[in-house]
């Protein structure tokens, strides 16, 4: 359910037509969560670029017909989180000729890009600069976060071919139109083993079996998720692979929290954002400063003439 206390967003529009920046559709909340996060990684371009959170994946692609009519043409631009999307349609969205108003990150969301080695270990000694012992030996150094996220992503591996699961299915009801109750990603950091994952699946899904069985039945649905995990096997074999299809909000981060005995400072995420800030990842660079923003510069200057 959106957010009722969201601004509306006809009077984001108007916030947009008004100002002088660049302003980029995310998912998360209006002023935090993705917009924050983004704010603090893009410093270096002060005002020149803006960032509006419309609450979730689904409310910012509803909404973006509004804004695309509100706005003149090129002007109207949204990143979304890669989730399970395919390389070619992600990859697209980064081709300089690319016209179209929603792009993608190349991980599966914006976390993934602070989930990085380097970025945690430091973060984690200034947030206990003062109690160091508190750090344990798995987060002490850069090959020992790279081994305790990495064995992370091989532990949800069932958890995550099932939301990837989840979504193909999802997806293939809204092609064929099926009148089907959308299902809730798996989000527990525990160790679940591709049984139980497979048994909750066929349990969610079991009502449709008769009318929709090359969907739901328990044989295509085993098929569907045994192909998934193997494609997570795959994925999960190095850390740079491993954060295209393992939620970094959901999972890692839960798993970094629940390691360290007093849990993350509140502000962790944010010394990783200002930390990400000073080299920033090359797919968010590409993505706005040499796609987003040229386009929407000569869309300025274009209604300026």
């Amino acid at each position: 359910m959106a957010d009722t206390r969201l601004t509306p967003a006809v009077e984001v529009a108007q916030t947009i037509l008004n100002g002088s920046a660049c302003a980029i559709l995310v998912e998360g909340e209006e002023q935090a969560s993705d917009a924050q996060i983004l704010k603090t990684m893009f410093k270096r371009l002060g005002q020149a670029v803006t960032f509006h959170g419309r609450d979730g994946r689904d409310n910012l692609i509803r909404e973006l017909p509004e804004f695309i009519t509100r706005l003149p043409q090129d002007k109207a631009a949204a990143i979304l989180d890669r989730d399970f999307m395919n390389d070619a349609e992600v990859e697209a969205t980064y081709l300089p000729n690319y016209t179209g108003h929603i792009f993608y990150w190349r991980r599966y969301c914006i976390e993934n890009y602070l989930l990085e080695p380097e970025l945690i270990v430091n973060c984690i000694h200034t947030a206990h600069a003062l109690n160091p012992d508190a750090i344990p030996e798995t987060l002490k150094t850069v090959d020992a976060i790279e081994g305790f996220l990495l064995d992370w992503c091989r532990r949800v591996a069932p958890q995550v071919a099932g939301n990837w699961t989840i979504h193909e299915l999802t997806q293939e009801s809204d092609r064929q139109g099926l009148n089907i109750e959308a299902q809730h990603y798996f989000k527990d950091v525990t160790d679940r083993d591709s049984a139980w994952v497979l048994s909750q699946l066929t349990h969610r899904y079991g009502g449709w079996e008769d009318a929709y069985s090359s969907l739901f039945s328990a044989n295509a649905l085993r098929e569907r998720f045994e192909d998934k995990l193997n494609e997570v096997s795959e994925k999960t074999t190095t850390l740079r692979d491993a954060h295209q299809i393992v939620d970094g909000k959901r999972f890692l981060k839960q798993a970094l929290n629940r390691e360290l005995p007093s849990g993350l400072k509140p502000y962790f995420f944010s010394l990783l954002a200002e930390a990400a800030s000073k080299n920033l990842p090359e797919d968010l660079r590409l993505l706005v400063e040499d796609r987003i923003l040229p386009r929407w510069r000569r869309a300025r200057a274009a209604t300026e003439i």
